[in-house]
């Protein structure tokens, strides 16, 4: 290395941040249309991503999707900082090719870090305490709220994968719309998670032939008929595996291809549900995660809810 690249290496070290990490969740697919119509739901499965920002140096570097790095320009766009440059790691903490919305999980993890980052040196990472159990995270850049539904427009992937991922619960939507339809809370769930050792091949066609059918277990999913929808779920996709789970013991059970997944509120029943189908697939339980998606960081300001709406902003905010 010349003197002049040392030199430029040492100033640049010198004005980069030190990282910070964001997560996202993955996300379990209970029903997809051909029509753009999905739901989903969260699981307590992380990907975990690590920013640090790069104030000489304007590319993003890392070993990650090319995807990826369109949406971190495209973040630190929307927030008015697009000099900057990032490098970003991400660490998936959950199977590859599982069928668990490893990427939108992963893409909810850099906006959420990207944002962190720009947030914690040009203005703050807040908690708001909306009682003494319910607590949300806030950014703030300059004087100006994070629009968190802003940074979920731009993150790529499914929109009902990616809403799950961040807001964690169940939603219903019209994805090609990005439209949330239904909402809510999973109950306290075991989930046993079966990726089969060698993925059968889906036929291509089948959600056009079986489109009508489809949209019925949407619509029941709709109408908040989870635990029916998810069953319907698996004849729909011919699932061997969901029967064997459900004869176990399983409240219900689905295809979340290309795995299975199982859900039971008896912790107990998870190792009967592992043990039906141990032999054909490889077996790990999770919860459902009602839990909001948020920036590793410890927040430079508790805030009361009384206050938070006292604030005079320069801008809308947008909270779900």
């Amino acid at each position: 290395m010349s003197k002049d690249q040392q030199k430029r290496s040492i100033q640049e070290k010198a004005s980069n941040t030190e990282a910070l990490q964001a997560s996202g969740k993955a996300t379990a697919k209970i029903i997809q249309t051909s029509q753009g119509k999905s739901a989903s739901y969260a699981l307590g499965l992380e990907t975990v991503a690590s920013v640090q920002i790069l104030e000489n140096a304007r590319e993003i570097r890392g070993k990650i999707d090319p995807e990826l790095k369109k949406l971190a320009k495209d973040i630190l766009n929307l927030l008015g900082y697009k000099k900057y440059g990032l490098s970003i790691k991400i660490e998936p903490k959950m199977p590859v090719k599982s069928g668990l919305g490893e990427n939108e999980a992963a893409s909810v993890a850099v906006a959420l870090a990207v944002a962190g980052s720009v947030a914690k040196k040009h203005g703050a990472v807040n908690e708001l305490k909306i009682d003494k159990y319910v607590k949300e995270q806030y950014m703030v850049v300059g004087e100006r709220l994070v629009d968190k539904k802003k940074l979920l427009d731009l993150c790529p992937g499914e929109y009902d994968r990616v809403f799950t991922s961040f807001y964690g619960g169940f939603a219903v939507c019209d994805n090609r719309k990005k439209e949330v339809l239904r909402r809510g809370e999973m109950e306290t769930m075991q989930a046993v998670i079966a990726t089969p050792r060698k993925p059968e091949k889906t036929e291509k066609d089948r959600m056009l032939l079986y489109r009508h059918e489809a949209d019925m277990i949407w619509d029941e999913a709709l109408k908040g008929n989870l635990y029916v929808a998810m069953r319907l779920n698996t004849l729909l996709y011919a699932d061997k595996t969901a029967p064997k789970m459900l004869r176990a013991g399983a409240i219900t059970a689905h295809t979340s291809y290309p795995s299975t997944v199982a859900l039971t509120r008896d912790e107990k029943k998870t190792k009967a549900i592992e043990n039906a189908v141990k032999k054909e697939a490889k077996t790990f339980v999770v919860k459902a995660a009602n839990n909001q998606a948020a920036a590793l960081v410890k927040p430079r300001r508790i805030v009361k809810s009384r206050e938070f709406v006292e604030k005079k902003g320069q801008s809308d905010y947008y909270f779900l």
